[in-house]
């Protein structure tokens, strides 16, 4: 299910907004699996492209009726349902980064699960992470890397190789998800 969330949830870009939309096996709506365009408000997710008055609450994909109805009746005020997924996050350095010279990534990846891969998270679900309405902290195990952006060549390909390095004792598939270890970088030429 994991990887249709990645294959359909996300699409093209709109200005600052990601276009999301999900092919199915990740959402319910009244009980019944959505297909469709959705849109986050905070860690809700709802339909729709963009946020409106008439969007309409998504919850989990329901493979049982019998689930559906229970959480339906405690008003889907479960406890292991205020935790989210992490929503996989597109990094590009501003520049003040590049002022600074580095940059603080963030990673997830679910413990002990073979078909587990790193993901790129933002700042913000890292901070939540254990949190309610955050990442589950039990599921996931996170990392924070500081990425080098400015100086030589083999300043930086050290620095980031041992970054990734250090984190892959956490997060074992962090490399596949950086292959790159100038990624963003902008060398100095001395």
């Amino acid at each position: 299910m994991r990887q249709n969330a990645i294959n359909s949830e996300f699409g093209s870009s709109r200005g600052n907004n990601l276009y999301l939309y999900t092919k199915g096996g990740i959402f319910s709506l009244d009980g019944k699996e959505y297909v469709g365009e959705f849109h986050y408000v905070g860690t809700q997710p709802k339909t729709g492209p963009v946020p409106t008055p008439e969007a309409k609450v998504l919850h989990r994909l329901y493979n049982n009726t019998d689930h559906y109805t229970y959480d339906r009746l405690l008003g889907f005020n479960v406890p292991v349902l205020d935790r989210i997924d992490p929503k996989p996050f597109l990094y590009r350095p501003d520049e003040q980064a590049y002022i600074v010279g580095f940059d603080s990534r963030f990673f997830v990846e679910k413990f002990e699960d073979l078909s587990s891969y790193a993901i790129e998270i933002d700042q913000d679900q890292f901070n939540r992470v254990n949190v309610k309405g955050g990442i589950d902290g039990g599921l996931y195990q996170s990392v924070k890397i500081k990425w080098q952006l400015i100086g030589s060549r083999e300043d930086i390909i050290r620095h980031n190789e041992l970054e990734l390095y250090n984190a892959s004792k956490l997060i074992p598939t962090i490399n596949y998800s950086v292959k790159n270890f100038l990624e963003f970088a902008r060398i100095n030429l001395v």
